[in-house]
């Protein structure tokens, strides 16, 4: 497995010859583990950052050089050592270039799966209709409830190993692999704020 997942990074590091450096933002790290494994929250941004060798300025009139962006997968890893891919998704935040590096700056989403992600959103609404003592139908709905539930951005727990890949538009630049843990600190329904109110409202 660790040879295979080697050679993945060679194939793909030599579309350019270069990997990329990519860490976890310290604004996203708990703690680590006695491994020495950085931890995350299952409630929070999972904030990621990955520079590479500043690509060439265009040298031509009307051209211009888009920003980085950045593609990911991810494998959760159980305790035996086996990895199995789990949807991720990123977001783009921002990006820049310092000297003779550009970096781009992301947020890795590890959803949980659809039936967990329609448990929590349950849980949600009937804590809201305990508290204001009222029935909405519209949220209890089937679709309402479908709706809602692809707002829950609660991550999964776990152990992950994360693929991580620099694009220049739709051409791979660079690469490199975080490997973290995603702690419990509660639920999305612990907050009863909007959907995603804990994302700038984390519960303490």
């Amino acid at each position: 497995m660790v040879l295979a997942h080697i050679l993945l990074l060679t194939s793909l590091a030599a579309v350019d010859g270069h990997t990329a450096s990519c860490k976890l933002r310290d604004s996203s790290i708990l703690s680590h583990s006695s491994a020495g494994l950085a931890q995350v929250s299952n409630l929070a941004f999972i904030e990621v950052e990955c520079s590479v060798p500043a690509r060439p300025f265009p040298s031509k009139p009307g051209e211009f050089r888009a920003g980085l962006r950045a593609a990911t997968t991810a494998y959760q890893i159980d305790q035996s050592g086996v990895r199995k891919e789990v949807p991720s998704e990123t977001n783009v935040r921002g990006g820049g270039g310092k000297n003779s590096e550009e970096f781009v700056w992301f947020t890795i989403t590890l959803a949980l799966d659809p039936a967990d992600r329609m448990k929590e959103i349950q849980r949600w609404v009937d804590k809201v209709q305990e508290q204001s003592h009222r029935q909405y139908p519209d949220l209890s709905s089937q679709q309402g409830m479908e709706t809602l539930s692809q707002l829950v951005s609660q991550h999964r727990t776990g152990h992950f190993q994360v693929d991580c890949r620099v694009m220049d538009g739709d051409r791979v630049v660079g690469v490199d692999v975080l490997e973290f843990e995603v702690l419990f600190k509660g639920r999305f329904s612990d907050v009863l704020g909007p959907p995603g109110y804990w994302q700038t409202q984390p519960p303490k």
